[in-house]
């Protein structure tokens, strides 16, 4: 029950940042596609790097903790470009391919990116094993 509770409560912690991350993603993107006029699939990509170090900084220092490590820093940037990609695909499928405004592929990756980045943050970039 405990190693539940623990990651119950390293996801709360996980979303918050999320949420934060998110706004960010979300006000980059408005400012690159609407105010300077970048095309939706490049705005994403500048983005979704941005989005990416607040990230890490955040959750290496309130959800995961622990001292800075070169390998979990790669790991972390490994997961990060897994979910580039898939945020690249999933854009790339909403607007090129199915012709659907750009704020429903936003909403499909806010979905899907987060829950396979913490999973994949959680068992394998900040596990006890990669300490």
């Amino acid at each position: 029950m405990l190693v539940r509770n623990s990651l119950v409560n390293k996801f709360m912690r996980y979303s918050l940042v999320g949420i934060l991350c998110t706004s960010i993603y979300f006000l980059s993107m408005f400012i690159f596609v609407e105010l300077l006029n970048i095309k939706p699939l490049l705005g994403s990509c500048i983005s979704f790097v941005l989005m990416t170090i607040f990230s890490y900084v955040l959750n290496k220092s309130y959800t995961f903790g622990g001292s800075y490590s070169h390998a979990q820093f790669v790991k972390f940037i490994t997961v990060a470009t897994i979910g580039f990609f898939m945020n690249f695909g999933i854009m790339y499928l909403i607007i090129s391919v199915l012709s659907l405004h750009y704020f429903i592929g936003e909403l499909v990756t806010v979905i899907v990116i987060p829950l396979v980045n913490f999973f994949l943050n959680n068992y394998w970039t900040f596990s006890d094993k990669s300490k």
